[in-house]
């Protein structure tokens, strides 16, 4: 189950153009295209006559022809014409879905379409902000959503699974702070005096760090991570301590119980004109990211083999769990409401 009422990312906005595009999104199969004005436009990818993917079909104009029979569908998802009849029933339609352009991300809201205020759209300005240069991508992990929240409110992995590349082995007894809301829950992590991770150290870093980290999750499945780092130790021919901030954005959007797609960016406050340096991060994090991808898919094929095997919690965990449980509190408050609407 999945908590719908909310805004998940259905796709970048560079994916998106004149081609149908084809995605699955809590476990319903959605296409995306845009009009010739190049409005997004979001339906159900199933085509109410023999349940073909529309996005195997073409578009005609800002309309929609499904490749199987040729059933035409408006962006209201609206059946406009059947080939051999002249007479279209309004029954004969497709679910459309509210979808909004916004930081480069196209967003969707795949619950009631009354409740689908754009006002709630995360806040991820960082990706289209001038004074901030990002890059990012999309990587599919064959992993349930949640071990994804899990892996990035819970930072201890980060000295033992990317040691080589954005973690610092000596990352492993940081000051913790953590914080609860009815809409949140964030954690602090305070790492003083370790050792530089290689991406900081290929900025200029000092060999020593103080680093942070503030990670905040907002359901449905979103998670900023704000790590500010500065110089611990002196550098020769520098007066001040370097100080830097990076804002990783992560919005995981579930496929099915198992599989996910996993939006990120990596945003700096520094060397904003270098593409030469965007390169880098973007190789960089991607490798990271995939290291992740590894261990969780491989963390998710344990599960399935023994669902019921015991996990231990220890005080690394505190984040991972309230999200899970405001998660669980969430889905479990929609499906009343579901089940009335189903019947």
């Amino acid at each position: 189950m999945f908590l719908r009422n909310c805004w998940y990312i259905a796709a970048e906005s560079r994916e998106v153009g004149r081609e149908p595009m084809g995605r699955i999104l809590l476990n319903e199969p959605v296409v995306v295209y845009r009009k010739e004005d190049g409005t997004p436009v979001a339906l159900e990818d199933r085509c109410c006559h023999r349940r073909a993917p529309l996005h195997k079909g073409k578009l005609v104009g800002d309309k929609i022809q499904c490749g199987y029979h040729g059933f035409t569908f408006d962006a209201t998802g609206a059946c406009t014409y059947i080939p051999g009849q002249e007479r279209v029933s309004a029954s004969v339609c497709v679910r459309s879905y509210p979808v909004v352009e916004r930081h480069r991300y196209l967003w969707i809201w795949m619950g009631e379409k009354e409740k689908a205020d754009p006002s709630h759209i995360p806040d991820f300005h960082y990706n289209d902000d001038p004074e901030w240069a990002a890059v990012g991508a999309c990587l599919h992990v064959d992993a349930n959503y949640l071990l994804l929240v899990e892996n990035l409110i819970d930072l201890s992995h980060v000295a033992f699974v990317h040691a080589s590349t954005i973690g610092s082995a000596d990352d492993t007894n940081p000051i913790i702070k953590n914080e609860r809301s009815d809409d949140f829950v964030r954690v602090i992590r305070e790492a003083p005096g370790i050792a530089c991770t290689p991406s900081m150290a290929a900025v200029g870093f000092a060999p020593v760090i103080d680093q942070k980290k503030i990670i905040t999750f907002t359901p449905g499945s979103n998670i900023w991570i704000d790590i500010p780092t500065r110089d611990a130790v002196p550098v020769e021919g520098r007066n001040q301590p370097m100080e830097r901030r990076v804002m990783i954005l992560n919005a995981i959007t579930p496929e099915t119980e198992r599989t996910c797609h996993y939006f990120w960016a990596n945003a700096r406050d520094f060397d904003l004109e270098s593409q030469e340096r965007s390169d880098f991060f973007l190789k960089t994090v991607t490798f990271a990211f995939n290291e992740d991808k590894d261990i969780l898919e491989a963390q998710q094929r344990n599960i399935e083999l023994d669902p019921h095997a015991g996990t231990v919690n220890v005080n690394a965990d505190w984040g991972g769990v309230q999200a899970v449980r405001m998660m669980e509190r969430l889905i479990g408050d929609e499906q009343p409401r579901r089940a009335a609407n189903v019947a």
